[in-house]
């Protein structure tokens, strides 16, 4: 196995050209690609990466130079596509190449950090996919490092943030056009069937395992053989997709999906620190298998001026495995997946990566930001979140990045501190969990509805209880939970797991 490649050695091996020129590495990330073609190479691309290809290859004066994934059959298929670039299985030895000026990573949550750390110690533009890290403390670190190595330019995967409707109407809500912001919605609402019994699995040899976890404990695979609708192809074992539902890769439909609603509505706020309280209830409901996290998930991330509910539903609103996912409200675009932002004046809904829409307080649509994400013109890809990391690279500053790396770590620590209330607490009857809730108001009203849909799927919970989050309280400036329950929420999922042998989290650059 190879030590981690330090510093030095990633400059030494990405910059001789630099070099060579009298070059400093950084001052050779700050300029590569300004003249000539950005050479790109993609991490992970047999799912979400196979979007940053699209959106690469319509930006001109990119080229993918180099493809990376643990899968060697993916590396295979993707050079078949792409048959100018090299093709990688350890992102250690793509970064040593030389080959990449800019790193795009699309790997599991479990390696975005390390993954991410990596690419700036070896001097290459990186844009990251949420959620930032696995745990809050991974996230800090690479928040770290993208500072010290602060001419490199960094984008986080949120990619909503480069919607221009939802730009707008941001805008106008911090510009006080509605009045002050009650209350922002993060809502989920996404089915998601049943993983089967566990299973263990033999990994196929075109597969590294090793390299799959990374900085990762290393598990058998247990999932069974299910059918993976992006790709229509028969996957074996937690490596593909449903890693998302175990705690030792990740955090379920709120670091998977729910994240993007949660960082627009963290947005809308206008924050930029941690909450300072939390408190989650959720449990998995409507069948039994072998997966780890929540299907049915509430929290409420209590700010100052403004409470961040989120809502997250896996099963469906009529109570058949393939009917619908639930819809919030009656407005004119209700949405599965969106943000509902309500103002003294007005309600904003939305519903998509790119739009907003305005309704008074009669339910009136009044007025609409942007187009739906469907009907924007991505030609040439002047519009989308990757062509604004490519402009922000060729400028050579960070100034007007759509998603700063900070503001991704932000709403990655939201999702997490949820995620580690609920894994701190307790199963509750529902009168339990109503009496224990009932001052807050807005988690009381989201609970009760949260009871209704479970009832329309055959769950009572008097009778299958949910777990009642334990309530954190957290130091924003630490960033370090304080309190009745800070010893065991900081040794939880925010504690150092710092990797496996040759897998380490950077802690000095």
């Amino acid at each position: 196995m190879m030590s981690p490649l330090n510093r030095r050695h990633f400059i030494k091996n990405s910059a001789l050209a630099a070099a060579a020129l009298g070059l400093s590495a950084r001052s050779y990330a700050q300029v590569s690609g300004a003249n000539g073609d950005l050479r790109v190479g993609v991490v992970g691309f047999r799912s979400r990466g196979s979007e940053h290809l699209k959106e690469l290859g319509k930006i001109k004066g990119v080229r993918i130079a180099a493809l990376c994934d643990v899968d060697s059959d993916v590396v295979a298929k993707g050079l078949k596509s792409h048959p100018n670039a090299k093709g990688f299985t350890d992102i250690r030895k793509m970064l040593e190449s030389g080959e990449v000026d800019a790193v795009s990573i699309a790997s599991p949550n479990h390696q975005h950090a390390l993954q991410g750390i990596w690419t700036l110690q070896a001097g290459k533009h990186l844009y990251v996919e949420k959620p930032l890290s696995h745990n809050i403390f991974e996230g800090q670190q690479l928040v770290a490092a993208s500072k010290h190595f602060d001419k490199l330019i960094v984008q986080a995967g949120t990619q909503s943030r480069s919607g221009q409707g939802i730009r707008a109407a941001i805008k106008d809500v911090h510009a006080g056009v509605y009045g002050k912001v009650k209350v922002a919605r993060a809502i989920c609402y996404k089915r998601r069937k049943s993983i089967g019994p566990a299973k263990k699995h033999e990994i196929p040899a075109n597969i590294d395992y090793d390299l799959w976890h990374g900085p990762a404990d290393i598990q058998e695979s247990i999932r069974g053989n299910q059918t993976d609708k992006v790709n229509e192809t028969t996957s074996t074992g937690a490596v593909h997709y449903d890693w998302h539902w175990f705690w030792n890769y990740g955090g379920g439909d709120l670091c998977n999906q729910a994240i993007h609603e949660i960082d627009i509505a963290r947005w809308f706020l206008n924050t930029h620190e941690v909450a300072p309280e939390v408190v989650s209830v959720g449990g998995r409901f409507g069948y039994s298998d072998c997966a780890e996290t929540p299907n049915t998930f509430i929290s409420i991330h209590n700010y100052a001026h403004a409470p961040l509910i989120t809502e997250v539903r896996g099963l469906t609103a009529n109570g058949k495995i393939d009917g619908p996912s639930d819809k919030f409200g009656k407005f004119k675009r209700s949405p599965e997946i969106g943000i509902i932002v309500e103002c003294e004046n007005a309600t904003i809904v939305v519903p998509d990566y790119n739009s907003a829409q305005v309704y008074d307080k009669d339910g009136n649509q009044v007025k609409s930001y942007g187009k739906a994400i469907e009907q924007v013109d991505l030609s040439g890809g002047a519009s989308g979140h990757h062509a604004n990391w490519v402009e922000c690279i060729r400028k050579g500053s960070a100034e007007n990045i759509h998603a700063p790396v900070r503001e991704c770590f932000l709403s990655t620590a939201l999702v997490h501190s949820a995620n580690i209330s609920f894994r701190l607490g307790a199963k509750k009857s529902a009168g339990e969990i109503n009496d224990a809730i009932k001052s807050s108001s807005g988690l009381a009203e989201a609970f009760s509805r949260m009871q209704d849909h479970l009832g329309v799927n055959g769950v009572k919970l008097d009778e299958t209880k949910a777990i009642l989050g334990a309530p954190l309280t957290v130091d924003t400036k630490t960033e370090l939970f304080t309190g009745a329950n800070a010893a065991a929420a900081n040794a939880d999922l925010v504690a150092k797991r710092t990797g496996r042998k040759g897998f380490e989290i950077p802690t000095t650059f």
